[in-house]
């Protein structure tokens, strides 16, 4: 299945087929890799609660577990019943920026229908994503509020009236994105998927299809409405309400109904999916990677009202007949999805740019960074201080999502803190990694720090100043620091 080949990391820990497993190697000899904590069920992310004390949630069981000076505490704090299929689970988790003075922690996940954990494509609602607030009593999650239900299903297996024959073979459980971050304004930023939606937030206006009814799939669409808000970084107050100062709240609040509801919580959009989002205390900048389909792997600085460009373009747009060219002729062809293949993909970036679903008051981005073939970007984390600040503070740790191809990258910034900084290699002065296959490292060579991670789908700085780095496939988190 072809959804499947895009996170190859997801996929590969669902299905059990992994890679041997690798040892962890960095490329510098200051620094020391040790296993912090072990025996994990696909783990997928973890945050600190104090030093030594930390909260790791499994994507499967959809357990929270607290992990002890390394070690793992036999009961969960928290056990949720999950739909796990693909990449659905439990996804992000998140502390309120004053705990734990404020003990609010913060979850993104996929529920299921049937109230226990399955697999099961079809068996969660079809806004079965959770947003909730939990509160820490100091030994387990008790239950606070539930602050926002997001699309879960994709029905696009199902014939659409009037568009009989463009339906995908089977229904899919991609594409969820999952991140939670709190900014240094104090708000929560949510990144959420495309989910395999063809509307206004892929910069498809009047949806994927060219003759009437112009809608996204069973669901209607393409306006996002709570069924089509996708591709999209959320921003919300600490109690899920919605910041007056928000790029589109002036839009939405004029529109009106669910669809402007929708728009006033929007920071950016225009994304596909990644599994990497942080801030950079130094300029208060948002970072996020960002998955190819088969062509272009990104990482992107966003900014309030960002359109990332996705399904226009991805990669520079002075690169756009490369994408096309790649992703209709290779690969399979069919950017995931019957309704919108790559066929009709623009052949000028200036075509492109005018079919962009621009918001009043949004501005399309091209990415800091990409990778000309997929290479699965993953975890992102900045070095703010402690102990790896010297040599490395200020720099930018990312993962990929394979486990037999894994890497992790370090990147510097450039003095203003707005962009990658290339200069140590001349060929990547383009912003382009020209990688010559897909998950390859081709001309990232000086960027890659570390090996054999596995699928890593987290990276966070830790009390102690170490980096801590969630590996899915290897059911492990593992600690650098300096020797």
């Amino acid at each position: 299945m072809k959804s499947l080949s895009r996170v190859v990391a997801i996929a590969a820990a669902l299905l059990g087929t992994f890679a041997p497993c690798l040892a962890q190697t960095v490329a510098d000899p200051a620094l020391v890799v040790t296993p912090y904590a072990t025996g994990l069920l696909q783990p997928v992310g973890l945050v600190f609660i104090g030093p030594g004390d930390a909260l790791v949630i499994e994507k499967a069981s959809g357990r929270v577990r607290r992990v002890v000076n390394g070690v793992v505490q036999a009961a969960a704090v928290l056990d949720l019943p999950v739909n796990s299929s693909s990449e659905r689970g439990l996804l992000g988790i998140a502390l309120h920026p004053q705990f734990p003075a404020v003990p609010s922690v913060y979850l993104l996940w996929t529920e299921s229908a049937t109230g226990a954990d399955s697999v099961d494509v079809s068996a969660t609602p079809a806004l079965g994503t959770r947003l909730d607030r939990w509160t820490w009593n100091g030994s387990q999650l008790v239950f606070n509020q539930k602050l926002l239900s997001l699309r879960a299903r994709q029905t696009d297996n199902v014939p659409v009236p009037g568009h009989e024959g463009t339906q995908n073979a089977a229904e899919r459980g991609n594409h969820n994105g999952g991140q939670l971050r709190f900014g240094p304004d104090g708000k929560l930023y949510v990144f959420v998927g495309d989910l395999g939606r063809r509307g206004w937030m892929q910069n498809l206006g009047s949806g994927p299809f060219v003759a009437e009814p112009l809608v996204d799939d069973t669901l209607g669409g393409p306006a996002p409405d709570a069924a089509h808000l996708s591709g999209v970084v959320l921003r919300l107050n600490a109690d899920g309400s919605v910041p007056a100062d928000n790029p589109f709240f002036a839009l939405g609040s004029s529109l009106g109904g669910d669809v402007g509801a929708q728009l006033t919580r929007v920071y950016s959009y225009g994304h596909r999916n990644g599994f990497g989002m942080d801030f950079d205390r130094a300029s208060g900048l948002l970072w996020l990677t960002e998955n190819a389909d088969d062509a272009f792997s990104e990482l992107n600085a966003v900014t309030p009202g960002m359109n990332g460009g996705w399904i226009q373009v991805a990669g520079p747009l002075s690169r756009l007949a490369e994408f096309k060219r790649i992703e209709t002729l290779s690969f399979g062809s069919s950017l995931q999805q019957t309704r919108y293949p790559p066929t009709r993909i623009a052949y000028t970036a200036a075509l492109a740019r005018s079919r962009m679903v621009m918001l009043p008051g949004a501005t399309y981005s091209d990415p800091q960074l990409s990778w000309r073939y997929e290479v699965a970007p993953a975890g992102a984390a900045f070095v703010h201080g402690n102990g790896l600040a010297t040599p490395y503070t200020g720099t930018l740790w990312l993962g990929t999502a394979t486990d037999s191809n894994s890497r992790l990258y370090c990147l510097r910034l450039t003095a203003d803190r707005r962009s990658v900084d290339t200069s140590a290699d001349p060929r990547l002065a383009d912003g382009v990694v020209d990688n010559l296959a897909k998950y390859d490292a081709t001309e990232a060579e000086s960027l890659v720090i570390g090996q054999g991670f596995g699928a890593t789908p987290d990276i966070r700085e830790g009390p102690d100043g170490a980096l801590y780095v969630v590996s899915l496939s290897r059911g492990t988190v593992y600690r650098i620091a300096l020797r």
